[in-house]
């Protein structure tokens, strides 16, 4: 009889159940601990199999994880609220037939309330528990063990122990005593005796034999080999473990050579070994070599360098843009812009704010104050200039100026190209700009604006293929003024990254 049913979730508690399997098993023998329900028969009610097999048990454990009470199937429905779910049959058979049910809580589960419970389980929330912890998984074990002894028939003896070699006598002794009084009897007897008596004598003896070898096969912890896990998913290592009546254990994650996660790098047990059924494989598994670019906007020059270093990237290029109201080293803008994938390692180019410069403006109207504010290059003067007041008649109001292309305004007029060799023809007034541009593929014109090394582009495009789109692009110019770095939104095709040169 099975004496200890362990009721477990794989996705929830699958390693934890699986040690404990192998834990007891060691201690109360493999025939006394019951794990899974075995393959129900082509026809039967898997609801009453789960019954009978539970109906066998001395005490079941409800092996409880973090996840055991919200786990959700396929459709997001909670597995608990389905009636034919196996953990809620299980538990529910055992608790209605008054088995006890020990709740063994698992990495810092917590025991299930009531209210959390459907009505044939909502006993459970009033059972004794213990907790497993990995730290203190011997001293936890123990507790348990003892609490089981009062519940579990007496421990299976393995062959060869003092009691079976014990009982194993007693049953030859009883098998030898017809012999032995036949050889006593007198002369007459054993002429008068059946010729049939020795063959029975022997057969039985040979059947008691053939008996006691089955028995011993019978318990005998049965072996299993590890198969090799290694280039496997995690979900296909898995599904090869619950073939051959294992489990996965500790999951470790490392880097390795492959980009992909999950990916199955080494196994403790080595492939081929020989194990006990429900054993544990521990399994290291590669994790992601990507990074995801964190946002860097708004952030002082130090603290995006020290994010940068906890994201496994490094600084790059480091370029400096005058702007208005914003502290000096505040990063502006990165490169890869925040939110896209990188190698872990890769570099970051930073656009961060300098001191701006401010020019003499003269305005106002006659016999009003008129400020002016001084001009002041030095990085140290980042607080506006104080104000001179000028009294007495004032000139007329100026007009306003038209600033031309390297009148404080980086000049982007010219001819530019991008990667595929596409040409853009650009035309610059001020702070504004108009572009037409032509591929292989594809004729498109646009306009934008500059402020300071930062730029924004509307524009609209034509396809060889009659095809029409719109987009919209923001960037920032190289110091040098030889370079636009551009991400762009397309009406068809989306988000895409590109740089133009001259």
């Amino acid at each position: 009889m099975r004496a200890i049913f362990v009721s477990y979730r794989r996705d929830d508690s699958e390693g934890e159940a699986g040690r404990l399997f192998s834990d007891l098993a060691a201690v109360f023998g493999e025939n006394s601990v019951f794990m899974d329900v075995a393959a129900v028969e082509v026809g039967r009610d898997f609801r009453k199999a789960i019954d009978d097999s539970v109906a066998t048990c001395g005490v079941l454990l409800a092996v409880i994880g973090k996840e055991w009470v919200d786990a959700k199937n396929e459709a997001g429905q909670r597995r608990l609220d389905n009636p034919s779910d196996f953990v809620r049959l299980e538990t529910a058979s055992a608790l209605k037939r008054d088995i006890p049910v020990v709740p063994v809580l698992v990495r810092g589960a917590k025991m299930p309330r009531p209210e959390q419970l459907p009505d044939d389980l909502k006993e459970l929330a009033y059972r004794n528990g213990v907790e497993l912890t990995h730290v203190r998984w011997n001293s936890d074990l123990e507790v348990l063990i003892k609490a089981l002894r009062a519940h579990v028939e007496a421990p299976q003896y393995a062959a060869g122990s003092p009691r079976q070699v014990a009982t194993g006598a007693t049953a030859a002794r009883k098998l030898r005593a017809p012999v032995v009084d036949e050889m006593k009897a007198p002369a007459a007897r054993i002429a008068t005796t059946s010729r049939s008596r020795p063959l029975g004598t022997i057969l039985a003896v040979v059947g008691a034999l053939v008996a006691a070898i089955f028995v011993a096969y019978a318990i005998a912890p049965k072996k299993v080999t590890v198969p090799d896990l290694a280039g496997h998913t995690l979900a296909d290592a898995k599904a090869k473990l619950e073939a051959v009546h294992l489990v996965v254990g500790q999951k470790t994650a490392r880097e390795g050579p492959t980009k992909d996660p999950d990916v199955i790098l080494s196994q403790s047990p080595s492939p081929n070994t020989q194990v006990k059924t429900g054993s544990a494989v521990d399994l290291v598994v590669s994790q992601s070599s990507m990074v995801e670019v964190p946002s860097l906007a708004g952030k002082s020059l130090d603290d995006a360098l020290r994010t940068l270093s906890d994201h496994q990237l490094q600084v790059g290029n480091i370029e400096r843009n005058s702007k208005a109201d914003v502290a000096r080293d505040t990063v502006l803008q990165e490169f890869p812009a925040a939110g896209e994938q990188v190698k872990g390692g890769s570099k970051v180019d930073l656009m961060i704010a300098d001191v701006p410069e401010r020019r003499v403006a003269e305005t106002g109207r006659s016999g009003s104050e008129v400020k002016v504010l001084k001009s002041n290059k030095s990085e140290e003067a980042s607080a506006p200039a104080p104000t001179q007041t000028v009294t007495g008649p004032q000139p007329p109001e100026a007009p306003a100026q038209v600033v031309q292309p390297g009148d404080d305004v980086v000049n982007v007029s010219g001819i530019w190209h991008d990667a595929s060799g596409a040409t853009y023809r650009v035309s610059q007034h001020g702070n504004t700009f108009t572009y037409a541009g032509s591929g292989s593929t594809f004729i498109s014109k646009g306009s934008g604006t500059i402020v300071g090394l930062q730029f924004t582009i509307s524009y609209e495009a034509v396809y060889a293929n009659g095809a029409r789109s719109t987009g919209r692009c923001t960037g920032a110019i190289s110091a040098d003024g030889t370079m636009l770095r551009r991400k762009c939104l397309d009406s068809n095709s989306g988000t895409f990254i590109g740089d133009l040169v001259r």
